[in-house]
């Protein structure tokens, strides 16, 4: 009767999309004759408030059978340090079912017991943690039982910054998971107005109002390798700095670095610009293009505050000014410039883009603290006058314009992309793209609604430097304006520890203002593991950037295939990353056919992503060019993608580590330039195994990858084996 008896493991905080099944038989290995489909999670929802640092989460989740068997199960609700059950629903034949709390120290008990006895690593995630536990019997076969649970935790501050985590760590099957049905919804309420709301693991979407705050995550077959994390500052200060550090002990760390405005902004502290917009008229804008492009230009002079000042360029065969000099944006200059827009401008003749620029640079204010920012949209490479994009480029960097901010717009793929790239990378601007089935106003309006208001400019920030402390390689290169209503993040590397001051000063208004925010870089803090990889992603982003605007450099390519090998980021060198010479190749990227995917670099042919690093047109320079700017603009540690055929099964991302596969290994990326002589052996679930993990808690959930792993922990490779 016993070996009939089944007992099955939920992991509700990393739910899958099904459940682990294990025997009920004690004190044997001997699994089920029958083998068993896998309990199924058909949704799951997430709904938390948040009120005054105190957040309560409850956690919806529908298991289905699909066996033709009654099945006796465990579920195991591993909790958030800190957090306290409130309630616990399961009701089966009208009855309420109990349930048990177990401390760490039981809970590790438990876990070990079964790995001993089923030889299953994935349940090691566990180890340190307070779990909930409930008996379920029966779980009728073919139907579905409902689990409601409410818990609640008190979320603490820290360099005003409070930190909410939702563990989504895939446990079931070692890293592989997905949540078919996925639903997440955080309503937050704080005592000051909400600066800013940021996931640095995960795509969210966030509404703010004043106090209160709304965040929504969902999706279906939604990653579980990696938990959910969100930050949010109420602090009362006019720019706001945000600081989340992370360190190793005896090695440099990384930060993370956010500036946000306050919520309200008076029309006082915006900063008034100065702004011309270089519209290209060349034929190949005939038809739908001008037409759009007109209406967005159009777009743009409504948006203008009256404290700005603005002309325009059209440009063709040869370049013409709306006028002579920029005008004030008052409500009669700005509706003349639209009658003038709507009824002389039209497209014709060639593409004069040198001389446009000139007209715009000479018509800038000499010695103004005024932003003047240039704002080019065009579809073709230059045909006319000076047409090689070298000497364009020099004819704006010998102007040394040093408050010119230059935002290129290109349209389609007939045009020069490197050179539109570098005239907005070197002016202190950005680049965008928009395609022929996109909508050219749309693209134009959304960037100008978030340039139009700037709060904070030529922003400068003084890091500590001392015998204590070193502050390095900071991304972005150049500090970007802040404008109202979003923000700007910086990742950087430290060595050293201990409390420092950094200063931020910038124009606000038309006045210099300083801000000084006192934060802690500690000696060590491994709670943040997300920004080590988001750091990485935005260095390879620059070092990309350099390497296709410059040309190829042995250096940067070295540098870009190392990070690349340590965090797993996928690049045009790097779709297939060979980890020993001559042994084995790991791919980086899934195996998804070439028209299956948007970006570039995640082909499974490098050849054309190395190819379009070299070129200047088409569409592959194009998307190159936008897959490099996500990089260097990343907020997102992990790029949210639907990876199919063998990419799972040669690379994992477990907290701050990468593991590639090898040779039936997972070989922790840091563990494989070390010397083999280094390696400690573990046999498996030998005592010296369970000892390591009881002296190393936090390794479990490295160890669960499975049960042959090469991990460096404490200065020490840990080569576990099964013999």
């Amino acid at each position: 009767m016993k070996k009939n008896l089944i007992c099955f493991i939920v992991v509700l905080l990393s739910v899958t999309t099904y459940a682990r099944i294990i025997p009920n038989i004690p004190n044997t290995t001997v699994r089920p004759s029958v083998a068993l489909l896998p309990i199924k999670a058909k949704s799951h929802t997430v709904t938390t408030k948040i009120k005054n640092n105190i957040a309560v989460t409850t956690l919806e989740t529908e298991y289905y059978n699909p066996n033709n068997r009654i099945l006796e199960g465990t579920y195991l609700f591993a909790l958030p340090k800190g957090a306290s059950v409130g309630s616990f629903s399961l009701w089966i034949n009208g009855k309420e079912m109990p349930a048990e709390l177990l401390n760490a120290k039981k809970a590790e008990d438990l876990y070990v017991s079964i790995v001993r006895k089923m030889i299953d690593p994935a349940l090691l995630e566990f180890v340190g943690r307070e779990t909930f536990k409930m008996r379920i019997f029966p779980f009728p076969a073919r139907s579905s039982r409902k689990i409601k649970l409410t818990y609640q935790q008190i979320l603490t501050a820290d360099n005003n910054l409070i930190r909410y985590e939702y563990p989504l760590t895939a446990v079931g099957n070692g890293h592989n998971d997905n949540i078919t049905n996925f639903s997440c919804n955080i309503e937050i309420e704080a005592e000051h107005a909400i600066k800013s709301v940021f996931s640095p693991t995960h795509e969210i979407k966030v509404k703010k109002e004043g106090k209160t705050a709304s965040v929504s995550f969902s999706g279906n077959h939604v990653d579980t390798d990696r938990d959910l994390v969100l930050y949010m500052s109420n602090s009362d200060k006019r720019v706001d700095l945000s600081f989340i550090p992370f360190a190793k002990q005896g090695k440099k760390g990384h930060f993370l670095m956010m500036l946000s405005p306050k919520t309200k902004i008076d029309a006082s502290e915006i900063n008034a610009k100065d702004i011309v917009y270089i519209l290209d008229t060349s034929g190949s804008m005939v038809g739908d293009k001008m037409d759009q492009a007109k209406k967005a230009l159009q777009y743009c002079l409504h948006q203008l505050s009256a404290k700005d000042s603005f002309n325009i360029i059209s440009f063709s065969t040869e370049a013409n000014t709306y006028k002579d000099k920029l005008l004030e944006a008052s409500k009669s200059n700005v509706k003349e410039a639209l009658d003038y827009v709507d009824e002389e401008i039209f497209a014709r003749g060639g593409t004069n883009l040198e001389e446009a620029l000139s007209y715009a640079i000479d018509m800038a204010p000499k010695n103004s603290v005024r932003p003047y920012m240039i704002i080019l949209l065009t579809d073709g490479k230059p045909t006319i006058g000076v047409t090689n994009a070298e000497q364009i480029i020099k004819k704006v960097q010998k102007a040394s314009l040093k408050n010119l901010r230059l935002f290129s717009f290109g349209i389609g793929d007939q045009l020069n992309a490197k050179l539109l790239d570098r005239l907005a990378e070197e002016n202190n601007g950005t680049r965008e793209y928009v395609s022929a089935k996109e909508d050219i106003e749309i693209k134009i309006s959304n960037f100008v609604d978030k340039v139009s208001s700037p709060v904070l400019s030529d922003i400068k920030i003084k890091f500590p430097s001392s015998d204590n402390l070193r502050i390095s390689e900071i991304y972005p290169r150049k500090f970007p304006d802040l404008f109202r209503g979003a923000s700007i993040t910086l990742l950087g590397r430290y060595e050293g520890k201990g409390d420092q001051v950094i200063k931020v000063s910038g124009m606000i208004g038309g006045e210099s203002k300083e801000f000084v925010y006192e934060v802690s870089f500690p000696e060590e803090n491994i709670e943040n593991s997300h920004v080590p990889r988001l750091w990485a992603v935005r260095k390879v982003g620059f070092l990309l950037d350099q390497i296709r605007l410059n040309g190829e450099n042995a250096e940067l390519k070295k540098e870009v295939v190392r990070l690349a090998k340590k965090f797993g980021i996928v690049t045009p060198y790097t779709s297939y990353l060979v980890v020993e010479d001559d042994i084995q190749t790991v791919r980086l990227t899934p195996t998804t056919p070439r028209r299956e995917r948007g970006s570039l670099f995640g082909r499974r042919d490098n050849t054309s992503a190395e190819r379009a690093m070299k070129s200047e047109s088409g569409k592959d320079a194009i998307q190159a060019s936008q897959d490099i700017k996500e990089m260097k603009n990343a907020k997102v540690a992990y790029k949210k993608k639907s990876e199919k055929g063998n990419g799972k099964q040669q690379i994992r991302r477990v907290d701050f580590k990468t593991f590639y596969m090898k040779n039936g290994v997972w070989c922790d990326s840091e563990s494989l330039n070390i010397d083999k002589k280094e390696k400690k052996k573990i046999i498996y679930l030998s005592n010296e195994y369970f000892s390591l993990l009881k002296k190393y808690p936090k390794i479990g959930k490295f160890l669960s990858l499975g049960k042959e792993i090469d991990l460096l922990w404490a200065e020490t490779i840990f080569s576990i084996r099964l013999k």
